[in-house]
């Protein structure tokens, strides 16, 4: 079978991004604390470190109101040392939990696209739920409809055809396979995080 371009880049996306994504044991060596704030539809992570000087990443998730089959979509992220964002994105997955979680329904960057892409075809421990389009042109039900902007973004560039945005990553919500939150729980174990309860 020939590889495509397309996907030969998918895939040294892909393991750039194993390479170099941080675990938990990380955050304690590089001496991170990472504080957690939540609210019944807002959670907001934010992540220091004394030996990088002070603020390092952020990520914020909000709830969808009855839509986007019951999942948070992510509001903001940004990171200031490699290898720090997957490691906010399985967080997030988790402080979420059992919640799904989606990309920003309207833009997404190179960088998280490529977390989500690794999510859909690389982690055998995450499970993926198809969310339809405004149009219901997937399923006749209003519950799992989701703004579908940035899959068809990118799925024009990937594929070329704005038919093809039920294949991009984008498309779709994500959540751990079984439940359980192994991240969360590894960095409260070694000590690293706190979260607050805003309600």
């Amino acid at each position: 079978m020939r590889m495509t371009e397309t996907r030969l880049r998918r895939l040294i996306r892909e393991q750039l991004l194993v390479e170099s994504a941080m675990t938990p044991e990380d955050a304690k060596r590089e001496g991170f604390s990472i504080s957690i704030k939540k609210r019944s539809n807002y959670v907001d992570i934010k992540v220091n470190s004394s030996q990088y000087g002070g603020w390092i990443g952020q990520i914020s998730s909000v709830a969808m109101d009855h839509s986007c089959g019951g999942a948070w979509s992510i509001d903001s992220a940004e990171v200031g040392v490699k290898g720090l964002g997957p490691l906010l994105y399985d967080l997030m997955l988790d402080v979420i939990h059992p919640r799904p979680l989606t990309s920003d329904r309207v833009e997404v960057s190179w960088d998280a696209r490529s977390v989500w892409d690794y999510y859909l075809h690389d982690r055998p421990d995450i499970e993926s739920i198809q969310l339809d389009d405004l149009k219901n042109t997937l399923t006749p039900a209003d519950s799992d409809n989701c703004e579908q902007n940035s899959s068809m973004i990118w799925g024009d560039d990937l594929y070329g055809d704005e038919g093809r945005w039920p294949d991009s990553s984008l498309s779709k919500a994500y959540r751990r396979k079984g439940g359980g939150t192994p991240v969360l729980d590894k960095l409260r174990s070694l000590g690293v995080i706190r979260v607050f309860d805003e309600e």
